[in-house]
């Protein structure tokens, strides 16, 4: 085996081949730095798009942008324009007898600038449409038995609706 190695023909290649793998392993990269973004640190987002509840259903991922940079210091942490993934909790589309729709979303993570997903908290986004069920049942009976199907008005989250929310644990974000 020793003999193997010592023959120029074996002990070139491994040689190149340990060298290669030393100077793509040991050394980083110098401009990479990391910076700590605090839990709490207030984050403010708006929807992307119009959002009913005949449109979305429980459990969809709907996306927020965040409407300004994040720093910590002058080192911008979460751009403007990141896009934040929200869990749709509650989506139940109007009704007959006048019920209305509902639509609730919780807030879940935004993405740093180095790719990392930051857990966020804050306040779920709850909108409910135009309940009609006593303009139903008062019509129906009065007038009409038919009118006991009109429907309530679907909940809707128009597109550039604001939320805060803030970060919920403390995250290290690497900065080139």
């Amino acid at each position: 085996m020793l003999k193997n190695f010592i023959n120029p023909l074996v002990a070139k290649p491994t040689a190149y081949l340990l060298l290669i793998c030393l100077s793509l392993f040991s050394f980083k990269s110098g401009n990479v730095r990391e910076v700590s973004l605090p839990a709490g640190t207030p984050i403010a987002l708006e929807t992307v798009q119009r959002l009913a509840s005949d449109a979305v259903q429980a459990g969809q991922t709907v996306d927020f942008k965040v409407r300004s940079d994040i720093k910590v210091g002058d080192v911008v942490v979460v751009k403007a324009g990141s896009i934040a993934k929200g869990l749709v909790t509650r989506a139940n589309i109007a009704k007959g007898l006048g019920k209305e729709g509902q639509i609730e979303i919780q807030i879940k993570s935004v993405s740093s600038v180095d790719g990392q997903q930051i857990p966020v908290v804050g306040n779920n986004i709850y909108r409910q449409g135009e309940d009609k069920q006593t303009l139903a049942i008062v019509l129906g009976v009065v007038l009409c038995i038919l009118f006991l199907t009109m429907k309530g008005k679907n909940a809707e989250i128009p597109a550039g609706t604001t939320i805060d929310a803030n970060t919920a644990t403390n995250m290290m974000i690497s900065i080139n």
